[in-house]
């Protein structure tokens, strides 16, 4: 049905100008203009007719978009302002309780020290009394080693001057004095 109607009206102007063709009227260029303007006014009556529904429902659509995306701007706008009370309140909770975070660190840190300290505190003593208890073997040892080497030496010379100096006699004496302190 539009398209009949359109295509009347698109035709109008020149079924109009075949109409008055024949004539002969030479009035020129005023009937020509009073043609157009015609065809201007029913031209721009059709468009308006037959667009006039989709051109409101356009902007229909257009606004409903503009207020939708208004609705989004204003949701967004609210919650980053609740977002930003919200970090403005934290920011001052955290100035708030900055300064006794700072002394439970200190607290914390002087715990630590104190810790290190008697662990520092108790290994040196045990390796200081493990250092005493080294020397005292080192030293028992080498008294140990010095005794039995001043029993070998004293052997030997002892041996030594025994079987130079004594006489077969003197043998057999020292022979039954020992023979009689081994029985005792």
């Amino acid at each position: 049905m539009k398209l009949l109607l359109n295509t009347l009206i698109l035709l109008s102007p020149a079924l109009a100008l075949a109409a008055g063709g024949g004539h002969g009227h030479n009035e020129g260029v005023p009937t020509v203009v009073m043609y157009q303007a015609i065809n201007v006014v029913i031209l721009v009556a059709g468009l308006i007719y037959f667009t006039k529904d989709s051109i409101v429902t356009f902007f229909k659509d257009r606004k409903a978009q503009y207020l939708e995306a208004a609705q989004k701007s204003a949701f967004a706008r609210e919650q980053a302002e609740r977002e930003f009370v919200d970090i403005k309140n934290k920011l001052a909770q955290l100035d708030a309780t900055r300064a006794e975070s700072l002394n439970k660190a200190q607290a914390h840190a002087n715990d630590l020290k104190k810790q290190i300290l008697d662990e520092a505190q108790a290994v040196s003593k045990r390796i200081k009394e493990d250092a005493q208890l080294t020397m005292k073997l080192e030293v028992e040892r080498a008294q140990r080693d010095l005794r039995q080497q001043l029993l070998k030496d004293s052997v030997e010379a002892a041996r030594t001057v025994l079987t130079k100096d004594l006489s077969g006699a003197d043998q057999q004496k020292l022979q039954k004095d020992f023979i009689n302190h081994v029985g005792v």
